[in-house]
């Protein structure tokens, strides 16, 4: 057992347990909503093109901000099952709107060849070879005037209307040209269609990445969590490219930052019931002290003037534990360690009794009673049986 040390936990409350798996469930929901939310602006962007051939998607019903994690997985898995269904429907009517619109494309007819006669002569044959130079010409550029009517239906629908007009240029450019400068301009689309998916692409990663972090900042309180939640916002609406890294990791602590505040919140009235059921002397301010200012002390029993200071680390939910002995009190090696010895015979009964309010020990570090001194601590901070309760702990005394 340990006199000096410190014990990590892990809140198991069922409340806690349901709030992980609840942000879990809304982060699938948040990525499937942003998904679905993307095929909806793809499919009227395509509608301004192609009107009634392309059927309208109806936007899913939010789930209620109180959901519980099966609601949400179950919305989610829902939302993921429609939008697929959407998405293949969406594939199929394209297909056989851009067939319609961009047959003519592909209409051009080839020139046709007269059949060699069994004795051409020299100027038939140079006709007939000319007219076959010209078929071939012609099958080419048709098979490319394919190759560009698929290359437009590849093309991402929240493009620039400026893009897709130039791209319906080109396309439409490569069915009247000649084979050379057909090649040519269909390099040209390609490049096109090529950035314009990457684009796409990049941009749909940022918009899943920002809904993510909304996610996970849904229940962080505060202003500085609303205004994250707005520019995160912008990220997908504004269709940018990217969350910059210092954004995530400021959304990342202040996430970080409320699942500390609560943990400690949890252990530190979870320490309160038990220190007290221990037989502790805590006064109303233990709590509170804990939780705002990091730092309290609790009376040890039956030990006047001896207490057991419990200090939070920075920036986490670790607790840190000694015995000290208040300034005002006159000890001695030998009832230093007995007061030590009577923490360390307890402290199995401690974290026991914090079990059964559902906040588990993880890891601890021990020192044996003994090894170093016990510290003295201002007169009045260790809390005795015979003072006002209404004290606060940590040094706090009433005006």
């Amino acid at each position: 057992m340990s006199s000096m040390g410190a014990a990590s936990y892990r809140v198991e409350t069922p409340e806690e347990i349901e709030a992980r798996r609840r942000r879990a469930a809304r982060e699938r929901y948040r990525l499937a909503a942003v998904r679905h939310t993307a095929l909806v602006t793809e499919t009227t962007a395509y509608r301004t093109s192609y009107g009634k051939a392309i059927s309208t998607i109806r936007r899913a019903a939010e789930p209620s901000p109180h959901a519980s994690a099966d609601e949400l997985e179950a919305a989610a898995t829902r939302l993921d099952a429609e939008r697929e269904q959407a998405r293949t429907v969406l594939d199929d009517q394209l297909k056989r709107a851009f067939s319609e619109s961009l047959s003519a494309l592909a209409a051009r007819p080839a020139p046709r060849v007269a059949r060699r006669a069994a004795a051409a002569t020299p100027a038939e044959e140079a006709r007939q070879s000319r007219a076959r130079r010209q078929q071939e010409s012609a099958e080419s550029v048709r098979r490319m005037a394919e190759r560009a009517a698929a290359l437009l239906a590849r093309l991402p629908a929240a493009v620039p209307a400026q893009v897709r007009e130039e791209c319906r240029e080109n396309a439409a450019e490569i069915a009247s040209a000649g084979e050379q400068r057909a090649r040519l301009v269909l390099s040209r689309l390609e490049d096109q269609v090529r950035t314009a998916e990457r684009r796409q692409r990049t941009v749909e990663a940022a918009a899943e990445q920002a809904a993510v972090l909304l996610a996970r900042l849904q229940d962080v309180p505060g202003a500085h969590a609303g205004r994250l939640a707005a520019r995160l916002t912008e990220v997908i609406e504004e269709r940018r490219e990217n969350v910059p890294a210092d954004f995530v990791v400021e959304v990342e602590q202040a996430v970080a930052d409320a699942d500390v505040a609560r943990t400690r919140r949890i252990a530190a009235q979870a320490l309160a019931r038990v220190l007290a059921d221990l037989d502790y002397q805590v006064s109303e301010g233990f709590e509170t002290a804990l939780v705002d200012e990091g730092t309290a002390v609790a009376g040890l029993p039956d030990q006047p003037g001896y207490g057991l200071k419990i200090l939070f680390d920075r920036g986490s939910a670790r607790l840190n534990h000694i015995v000290v002995r208040d300034a005002g009190t006159d000890g001695g090696e030998h009832a230093d360690r007995r007061a030590q010895r009577v923490f360390c015979e307890g402290l199995t009964a401690l974290h026991n009794g914090l079990g059964r309010y559902h906040v588990r020990l993880k890891e601890r570090f021990v020192e044996e009673p003994g090894v170093r001194p016990v510290p003295r601590v201002p007169t009045g901070t260790v809390p005795r049986r015979d003072q006002d309760q209404g004290r606060q702990h940590g040094g706090e005394r009433e005006a």
